[in-house]
């Protein structure tokens, strides 16, 4: 069995999603223009306020993923909740 087919899919999914939310705003070819406008705003604005909140969205789906693989191998082990360890 090779290391990288022990990697659980959210962690795959999780990295993939965080590389979209980083490198697709950088991609300043994909907007530096001025058409089209979106309520008097040129593209170059709005589409990079757009990436603002699909990076949140991103990032929070990456979150949950992760946290979620993240009880379910502790469960598995025998180890707990995480989030009730600390309120003993």
């Amino acid at each position: 069995m090779s290391r990288l087919s022990a990697i659980r899919p959210a962690y795959w999914i999780s990295g993939v999603l965080l590389v979209v939310a980083i490198v697709v705003p950088l991609l300043v070819p994909t907007y530096a223009r001025k058409d089209p406008h979106l309520w008097g705003f040129p593209f170059f604005y709005w589409y990079q306020l757009l990436w603002v909140f699909l990076s949140a969205i991103l990032v929070s789906i990456s979150y949950r993923l992760l946290r979620a693989e993240e009880r379910r191998r502790r469960a598995e082990q025998g180890l707990g909740d995480p989030d009730k360890d600390g309120e003993q």
